[in-house]
């Protein structure tokens, strides 16, 4: 684990801890200074930047005080990610639309215009279809793709392949780096410990990495092989102390929402039926295939368990990889399984087989 400098989280100590990485997914409480330092980072390395959001309205509330490139705001309402760091800094950095879910940051002078180039772009994670001819390639040393919040909240609405979306997002900017000797574009997934299945986390398929950091209390995983880093934030004890003598922390700590915000816990997220058990005297009923995955299916009288144990007895098999099967085992076992999650008769070894059975609708068309 990382030594400790500052109040504040520092993304500068990841990238340097670990600069092997293309992927770093940075997993904290609110205010910890995710955003802050990620994009003080990327003006400080002179890198390229595209800061993303998950939808146009995001990226349109974003720029809605800065009117168009050239012009003054004149109703100062401003709601850039650039507002802290400008005040810190003595500098005017404002994002302005350029289309729609599109837009990107600007330098402004004393009057409060914008000039130059951009210094980074603003894009709306839903638009990417919209841009995908759209030229984000970069020759400078470091370029940051920068999803931020890519934990949803329980209350937005979440494409289910968004996951897929920014993989696509991200091959589109990287356009060949790398066969041009130069560092792999690097995404930084900031967000809060809101729901631990996510669409990024889920098609990077480190899920039950994340849920077993968070029950062995571990801070770093480096997925050395894989080229991830995953950073689940313990804060310092000083920004404890002011956190937890501010007046919502003494109303609202020891809630679930006090426990996700300022504890960096996955408090929503129900891990009762998350358990290693030992297979005696339990027989292997089926096997199935999710991803890269087999999972193989367990009863001892009305006991159930999904284990990743192997067992070599002549089971029947289904290949959620396929339409075909992803159908067939819905209509063979799910209700019975959810009903016998419900019941206390289930468990799991891992998180996502619990996922999903318990939510099979939002992986499957039905």
């Amino acid at each position: 684990m990382m030594k400790k400098t500052t109040h504040y989280y520092d993304f500068k100590n990841d990238i340097e801890a670990y600069p092997d990485c293309w992927c770093y997914l940075i997993i904290g409480g609110r205010n910890t200074g995710k955003t802050y330092s990620t994009l003080c980072y990327s003006l400080d390395e002179n890198a390229d930047f595209i800061y993303t959001k998950r939808t146009i309205e995001d990226v349109e509330l974003l720029c809605s005080g800065s009117g168009k490139v050239g012009t003054k705001n004149e109703f100062g309402f401003n709601i850039s990610p650039f507002n802290p760091i400008n005040n810190d800094r003595n500098i005017d950095i404002q994002a302005h639309q350029i289309k729609k879910g599109l837009g990107a940051f600007y330098q402004h002078d004393s009057e409060g215009a914008a000039y130059g180039t951009p210094i980074g772009y603003l894009l709306g994670l839903s638009a990417v279809s919209k841009y995908k001819g759209f030229d984000f390639s970069s020759y400078k040393k470091e370029q940051l793709l920068i999803f931020d919040e890519f934990i949803p909240q329980p209350w937005d609405r979440v494409n289910r392949k968004e996951g897929e979306q920014l993989m696509d997002l991200y091959k589109t900017i990287s356009r060949g780096r790398e066969h041009k000797n130069l560092n792999p574009l690097r995404l930084v997934c900031l967000a809060n410990a809101t729901s631990i299945s996510n669409p990024v986390m889920n098609v990077l398929e480190v899920t039950d990495i994340v849920a077993e950091m968070q029950a062995q209390n571990i801070e770093y995983i480096h997925l050395q092989d894989r080229g991830i880093l995953i950073h689940l934030i313990v804060n310092t004890s000083e920004f404890d102390n002011v956190e937890k003598n501010s007046a919502i922390y003494k109303a609202m700590g020891n809630t679930a929402w006090g426990r996700m915000t300022f504890d960096n816990q996955f408090a929503y997220n129900d891990f009762s039926c998350i358990k290693r058990l030992k297979l005696k005297g339990y027989k292997p009923i089926i096997s199935i295939r999710h991803k890269e995955k087999v999972y193989y299916l367990y009863q001892k009288n009305e006991n159930y368990y999904f284990s990743l144990s192997p067992n070599e007895k002549s089971i029947s098999f289904y290949d959620l990889n396929t339409e075909t099967d992803q159908r067939r085992f819905y209509r063979d076992y799910i209700f019975e399984l959810q009903q016998a999650t419900i019941e206390h008769n289930m468990s799991y070894q891992e998180y996502t087989i619990y996922d999903l059975i318990m939510n099979y609708k939002q992986f499957f068309k039905m």
